[in-house]
């Protein structure tokens, strides 16, 4: 079995939303048309939507992360 170290703070910082902890995340889902769009639901089971910029911050934090993990794991 093999255990993965996970950040518990994680920090996306948006336009207008203020910080946000991404490690917090169960899900997250990006859409682009006709604006962009990032619904996130949390470790709780809450749901938060996020709209343009804010959006688009948090999708470009969470790639950066994912392009960081994969090198990682390479």
């Amino acid at each position: 079995m093999q255990i993965i170290s996970v950040p518990t703070v994680f920090t996306c910082k948006t336009p207008t939303a203020g910080w946000l902890n991404l490690a917090q995340v169960r899900q997250v889902q990006f859409e682009d048309l006709p604006n962009p769009i990032a619904v996130i639901t949390w470790h709780n089971g809450d749901t938060q939507s996020f709209f343009g910029d804010n959006a688009t911050a948090i999708r470009s934090t969470w790639l950066e992360a994912a392009q960081r993990f994969h090198r990682s794991v390479t």
